[in-house]
């Protein structure tokens, strides 16, 4: 039997974790943390799953919050450029999406990775410790991206990645209600006891609001303790989210979002005036990330390989993009079938690059279907960071525009953020100004 070691309980590894175990692979998951410490650790910042990505976690038996998990049913974009009106993009999705907190999320399908027979090993790794594995399994496959482990693979020929950000998030509650929300009824639970019937859920959009100084994201999501609401901001180095104070208290990290959103984001803010933040210590943080492509295969002291996937070698944590969740399900999904469309013979490093490059630029097949969407994914995120570059494509303003006013424009750009691989028309000025001729 093949056995394989997957380093680090993120959704990617998990989501191939499962795959594996599935199809009868011998399957050992290692994590520094256990499923109690994740739920209670600082939250993670990207929380969205898109219609796409739900559904193969449905498919997965891995969307386990149905009956609970308030459901993203469209975005809602508010443009604000110096000294002029605030535009609105919005648009419904052709399905709903989920927000769910990580800390749930991953805790959940770690403790039901064991549940169902997998090999679950806490305990720190380090680059001896994965020299060491190379030898016990015949595939080691990396899905974390920070530390000296992440720092094994070189960076990879495709160019410049995004600059980096600094990210602050707060779970909070008394958020106003927007005028998208709805009440739905939801079945109960497979596994239910007789009789239960779960409360409705409600729908609501995720909420933008983009300045050349910062982004603000808002949209439900379900914790532990229930529906809530995540606020992130975002913004580069430089701006207003320059300034934090160093080791911020989480009632300082919720005052000081708030004043950036009642000075930059007005429409947002209007449903935050009575927004407080929880009781809770973890449920604010402020970090910084950098967007990063890197080689997909690494090559350990002992001559061993390691093959990485996800944020280890594709890092999409950018909200406003809300792309991670796609790479995630993408490269598992990828990763899987190349795993088991390879029949005989050790997985060589070769294999380990055509794989990656198959996810990162590949056309998309019957076998294949993420194939193309690593590159699609970091793409969109560096196109909606030249919003409000000076030097931005004139193009990208007249879409903008455009979907400001049409709501068929807004349909397509909102609604190819399920698939970012859809988005080419939007990337090269002759498709873009082609597709908004036939609008006229």
């Amino acid at each position: 039997m093949t056995k394989i070691l997957i380093v680090g309980a993120s959704p990617a590894g998990l989501h191939l974790a499962h795959g594996l175990l599935t199809h009868g692979y011998d399957v050992t998951m290692l994590n520094a943390r256990t499923s109690g410490e994740i739920r209670t650790s600082q939250p993670s910042t990207t929380q969205f799953s898109l219609p796409t990505a739900l559904a193969h976690e449905q498919r997965a038996e891995l969307a386990r919050w149905e009956h609970v998990a308030p459901r993203i049913s469209g975005a809602r974009l508010h443009l604000h450029p110096p000294d002029m009106p605030t535009s609105t993009v919005e648009s419904a999705f052709s399905s709903y999406g989920v927000s769910v907190d990580h800390r749930v999320k991953i805790a959940d399908w770690l403790e039901y990775l064991e549940d169902r027979g997998a090999k679950v090993v806490i305990h720190g790794v380090t680059v001896g410790d994965l020299d060491y594995f190379s030898r016990m399994f015949d595939l080691v496959v990396l899905a974390i991206g920070y530390g000296e482990l992440g720092a094994l693979f070189d960076r990879h020929t495709s160019g410049q990645a995004p600059p980096p950000r600094a990210v602050a998030q707060a779970i909070i509650e008394g958020v106003q209600p927007s005028p998208h929300v709805q009440v739905h009824p939801v079945d109960p639970p497979r596994h239910a006891p007789p009789g239960y019937l779960p409360e409705p859920v409600a729908s609501d959009y995720a909420e933008v609001a983009s300045t050349p100084e910062l982004r603000a994201i808002l949209s439900p999501v379900l914790t532990d303790v229930g529906p809530q609401h995540v606020l992130q901001l975002v913004g580069a180095p430089g701006g207003p989210m320059e300034g934090w104070p160093d080791r911020p208290r989480p009632e300082e990290i919720w005052r000081w979002m708030s004043e950036l959103t009642a000075k930059h984001t007005p429409h947002l803010h209007q449903r935050l005036e009575e927004a407080y933040l929880p009781a809770s210590e973890q449920d604010a943080g402020v970090h910084a990330y950098t967007p990063h492509v890197r080689a997909p295969v690494a090559t350990l002291p002992s001559g061993g390989h390691v093959l990485g996937m996800a944020e280890a070698v594709v890092s999409t944590d950018d909200p406003v993009a809300a792309q991670a969740g796609n790479m995630a399900v993408a490269s598992s999904q990828h990763y899987l079938a190349r795993i088991l469309h390879h029949t005989q013979g050790p997985f060589t490093p070769a294999w380990m690059h055509e794989t990656f490059e198959g996810l990162w630029q590949g056309e998309p097949t019957a076998e294949y279907p993420f194939a193309g969407m690593g590159q699609a994914c970091l793409g969109l995120s560096q196109v909606l960071d030249q919003i409000w570059d000076p030097q931005a494509p004139a193009h990208l303003t007249e879409v903008l525009g455009a979907a400001a006013t049409h709501q068929q424009v807004a349909d397509r750009f909102l609604g190819d953020l399920d698939d970012p691989r859809r988005y080419t028309w939007l990337y090269d000025p002759e498709s873009a100004r082609a597709y908004l001729n036939t609008l006229t």
